[in-house]
C-alpha cells in the first residue's frame, strides 16, 4: 500500500512563504484566501501545506518534517541543486534573517542529511540512506 505524507507547516505571510520556497522549485497549486497554501516540487517529490498562524516566532517555532529519499545519492543531488540557488541574491531576498539551507553531512546513523530552514522556522531535515 503506497501512502503520502503532507507536512502542514504555520506560516506568519502566506505570499512570502510562496515566494520563499518558488525559488527552490516550488509551485504554487493551491491558496485558499489567507488562510491556507499549497505547495509541490515535482522533481523531489515533495508536496507542503501552510496555513495561516498569523505572527510565527521563527526561533521558538519547532515545527519539522523529515523528507527520506532511498538514497545517499538522491539527497546529495537535491542538495547540490537548492545550493546553486540559495547562494544568490535572489534567495537572500526571500529568506530573510532565518530562511537558509544547512551543509549536507553524512551522519554516524547511516545516513546523508541536510536541511532548510524557511524564514518563519519551519525545517525540512532532507536525507537518505548512505550504501551499505
Amino acid at each position: 500500500m503506497a501512502t503520502t505524507q503532507i507536512p502542514i507547516f504555520p506560516s506568519s505571510d502566506l505570499a512570502a512563504t510562496a515566494a520563499f520556497y518558488a525559488v527552490i522549485g516550488f509551485e504554487e497549486t493551491g491558496r485558499f484566501g489567507d488562510h491556507y497554501l499549497t505547495l509541490v516540487h515535482a522533481d523531489a517529490g515533495m508536496e507542503l501545506h501552510f496555513y495561516g498562524a498569523g505572527r510565527v516566532k521563527p526561533k521558538s517555532n519547532d515545527h519539522a518534517a523529515y523528507v527520506r529519499y532511498e538514497t545517499a545519492d538522491e539527497a546529495s543531488a537535491l542538495h547540490t541543486r537548492w545550493s546553486g540557488i540559495t547562494n544568490t541574491p535572489g534567495f537572500a531576498r526571500v529568506a530573510g534573517k532565518v530562511g537558509r539551507l544547512v551543509n549536507i553531512t553524512d551522519t554516524d546513523y547511516g545516513l546523508r542529511e541536510f536541511a532548510l530552514l524557511d524564514l518563519d522556522g519551519n525545517l525540512l531535515r532532507i536525507g537518505g540512506m548512505i550504501a551499505p
